[in-house]
């Protein structure tokens, strides 16, 4: 039988990376990504960007990213980068985390802290991410958390996820014991909290993500110590939820089609009295202090 919890292992290994961005997204308010591969665009955005323009700058360096001439793209995102236009730092870390360029982790993490700090969620979603792969020690945990956090509080729904899943007692193990003995503002922050991890995790779910989804159709299959009921309909609702939006141990569950006949018999009854909305336990409402 799978534990109730997946493992980090397990949270990490399943979630996509972070990808570039496509053409026409916006990357800073007023900054579009509109180049058009024609001379006559190119020469008249390449005039804006050498005269200081940011956004003709970040459009000048997707240009050479689009043509795979990665070092130009470092060069014309960086001066972007530098008048403050978040996502191209953000763009430059991918390039190294993607082994576009040379230099690596240390690269990566220098330019995903400086649009991190900007405020960039997708950034500090990234970092949290790379800081929760590579952790060693509380404090690295404690650090990722803090990232995820800042991201998770703006909204992003793949923060919310990883944020809820760190916060999961049974996950923890020994590490609250270890924190404890060097214990400061960010172990009382972030110590082990079902209840923290089932807020965060509503509101993932809430937000679409197919990983939270299908955590919170197993915490109501089986309830846990913070308040958490046993509800085995709204757990066939997130179950499916989760599979329809492409989580693969959803999609397996479900072909197997494990529900008892009376889940069924019971979930058959509510669709029909319109009652068949998958929903957050109160519990998980409110953020705990």
């Amino acid at each position: 039988m799978r534990p109730l919890f997946r493992t980090l292992a397990h949270t990490i290994s399943g979630l996509p990376l972070l990808i570039c961005l496509g053409a026409q997204a916006e990357v800073a308010p007023g900054c579009q990504v509109e180049i058009e591969h024609e001379p006559q665009s190119i020469a008249e955005y390449q005039s804006k960007a050498d005269a200081g323009d940011a956004c003709a700058q970040f459009n000048i360096g997707y240009s050479y990213y689009t043509n795979q001439d990665y070092p130009n793209t470092e060069l014309w995102y960086a001066k972007a980068a530098e008048q403050g236009i978040s996502r191209a730092a953000f763009e430059i870390a991918m390039l190294y985390r993607d082994n576009l360029l040379p230099g690596g982790k240390e690269h990566t993490l220098h330019w995903l802290e400086q649009a991190a700090e900007q405020g960039l969620a997708m950034a500090q979603t990234e970092l949290g991410y790379q800081y929760l792969e590579d952790r060693q020690s509380a404090e690295e945990l404690f650090i990722a958390m803090s990232w995820l956090e800042k991201a998770a509080e703006q909204g992003d729904a793949q923060a919310q996820y990883l944020l809820g899943e760190q916060y999961w007692s049974e996950s923890r193990g020994t590490l609250d014991m270890y924190a404890s003995m060097s214990y400061d503002e960010a172990t009382e922050r972030f110590t082990a909290s079902d209840s923290k991890a089932l807020y965060w995790l509503c509101k993932a779910a809430q937000n679409g993500n197919e990983f939270a989804q299908f955590s919170l159709s197993e915490a109501y299959s089986r309830g846990n110590g913070s308040g958490m009921p046993v509800d085995q309909i709204q757990s066939q609702l997130w179950l499916e939820k989760a599979a329809a939006n492409g989580d693969e141990d959803a999609i397996a569950i479900l072909k197997n089609d494990l529900a008892s006949w009376q889940t069924k018999a019971e979930l058959w009854v509510k669709r029909q009295l319109g009652d068949a909305e998958p929903r957050c336990p109160e519990v998980a409402l409110a953020l705990p202090q």
